[in-house]
C-alpha cells in the first residue's frame, strides 16, 4: 500500500448548479448521486472537514494544504458564507490556501472583496467566444451563459482585483478553430489557463471523437500548441506546461498526466469523501467511497482502493502503457478517461492515439528549440 497524505481537498459547498452544460459530468453523463444529496453544505459539516484537515496535516506533517470550493455552483453559496468558512478553516489550520471553480454567471463585488481578504484565487469556465461559449454552456431555460460569464469576470480582470483571479478553464470543442480559440482566451489576459478534453471513456466516447482510435483531439492539440509555443506567450497554459515538464524528466502538478501519486479527495455537501469528481462520467456511483467524514479518517480514505489505485503509480497501468514509449509522461491519461466495463480503469486512455501524436511532436518541438 501506498501512503501519500492528502493534501488537496475539493469541497462541494453547493451540489446544484445555474447551468446545464451539456458535456457535464455531474448532471449529464448519467450520475445521479447529486439528487440525494442536501443543496448546500452546513457549516458544521464544513468544521468538521476542517477538524479531519487539522488531524491529518499535525500528523503527517502536511504544509499548506489547499481547499478548492466546488459546486454544482459554488457561488450559489453567500459571500457571508465564504468569509465565515475560510476564516474558520485560517483559525484552525493557518498556512491553508484556498481556491475556486465557478461559472462566475453569479459573481459579484462582494464576492471579490472575500476572495482578496482570504487570498483565494477563482477559476473561471468559460469556451470561448459567445457564439462557441453558448452553443454548450446554457442554463436550465436553454439561454446562453456568455453575457453573464464575462460581467462577473470582468471584476476578476480590474486590476485591483486580479489576484483574487487564478484563471480560465476552457472544455475543446473540436469544431472550433485551435487557433481562434487560443487568441480569444490569451486576449482575456489570465494569469494562465487550461484546456481540457471533454470527458468520455471507451464505453461512451467523448464529443467529437468518431472512433476509439480516431485522432480528432490529438490533431487539434497539435495545431493549439504550435501556435502557443511560437508565440512564446508569457501567460501559462497549464496543459501544455505539464506535458512540457514531463518530457523534460520533471513532475506536473495535476493529476492529468505522469506516473506521480495523486494526493487528492473530494468532500460532497453532506460530508461523504469521495473518489476525483469526473469519475462519475465512468458509471453511476463510481465517485462512491463509503467513507464520511465524521467517522471516518483521512488515512482511512488513503486506505481505500479507490484512493489507491491512483496513488500506485506505474502499477496502475494497463499492459499497452508499461510498454509505451511516453509511458511516464502520459501515465495512461486522465484516470476517468481509461474505463471500460471489461478491464474497468486497467486500460490506457480513450485518447491513446491522441496523446501519442501529442507528444511525439512536443517532444520533437523541443528537441528542435534546444538544438
Amino acid at each position: 500500500m501506498v501512503s501519500i497524505p492528502i493534501s488537496f481537498f475539493v469541497v462541494k459547498v453547493h451540489s446544484r448548479c445555474n447551468l446545464d452544460c451539456d458535456y457535464c459530468y455531474e448532471y449529464n453523463l448519467g450520475n445521479t448521486g447529486w439528487k440525494t444529496k442536501p443543496k448546500a453544505m452546513a457549516m458544521e459539516v464544513f468544521r468538521l472537514l476542517c477538524e479531519r484537515i487539522q488531524e491529518h496535516c499535525l500528523a503527517h506533517e502536511v504544509s499548506e494544504p489547499f481547499i478548492s470550493f466546488h459546486g454544482g455552483e459554488p457561488l450559489l453559496r453567500s459571500p457571508e458564507f465564504f468569509d465565515e468558512s475560510m476564516k474558520l478553516a485560517r483559525e484552525m489550520i493557518p498556512d491553508i490556501r484556498f481556491g475556486m471553480q465557478t461559472n462566475a454567471t453569479l459573481l459579484k463585488h462582494e464576492h471579490v472583496k472575500v476572495f482578496l481578504k482570504h487570498g483565494l484565487k477563482a477559476g473561471v469556465s468559460i469556451d470561448g467566444p459567445k457564439e462557441i461559449n453558448d452553443e454548450h454552456r446554457f442554463d436550465l431555460k436553454g439561454v446562453g451563459s456568455h453575457d453573464r460569464i464575462m460581467k462577473g469576470l470582468n471584476y476578476l480582470r480590474q486590476e485591483k482585483n486580479r489576484k483574487a483571479w487564478g484563471g480560465l478553464l476552457t472544455v475543446i470543442n473540436l469544431e472550433t478553430d485551435p487557433i481562434s480559440q487560443i487568441d480569444y482566451l490569451t486576449s482575456l489576459e489570465p494569469p494562465g489557463f487550461d484546456l481540457l478534453e471533454p470527458d468520455g471513456n471507451w464505453e461512451v466516447l467523448p464529443p467529437g471523437k468518431k472512433s476509439p482510435n480516431s485522432i480528432e483531439m490529438g490533431q487539434w492539440l497539435i495545431k493549439a500548441f504550435d501556435h502557443w509555443f511560437d508565440k512564446k506567450s508569457e501567460i501559462q497554459l497549464r496543459r501544455f506546461d505539464e506535458i512540457i515538464e514531463h518530457i523534460l524528466g520533471g513532475s506536473g502538478s495535476t493529476e492529468y498526466f505522469g506516473v506521480e501519486p495523486v494526493n487528492l479527495v473530494t468532500i460532497a455537501t453532506d460530508g461523504a469523501y469521495e473518489a476525483v469528481d469526473q469519475i462519475k462520467g465512468a458509471f453511476d456511483g463510481a465517485e462512491v467511497l463509503g467513507l464520511n467524514i465524521e467517522k471516518h479518517s483521512l488515512d482511512e480514505v488513503i486506505r481505500h482502493p479507490k484512493i489507491q489505485q491512483r496513488m500506485i503509480g506505474l502499477n496502475a497501468l494497463s499492459e499497452k502503457c508499461l510498454e509505451c514509449r511516453h509511458r511516464l509522461t502520459c501515465g495512461g491519461g486522465y484516470f476517468p478517461h481509461r474505463y471500460s466495463k471489461k478491464n474497468g480503469f486497467k486500460n490506457p486512455s480513450v485518447y491513446c492515439e491522441d496523446y501519442l501524436m501529442l507528444f511525439d511532436h512536443i517532444t520533437s518541438r523541443l528537441k528542435e528549440e534546444l538544438n
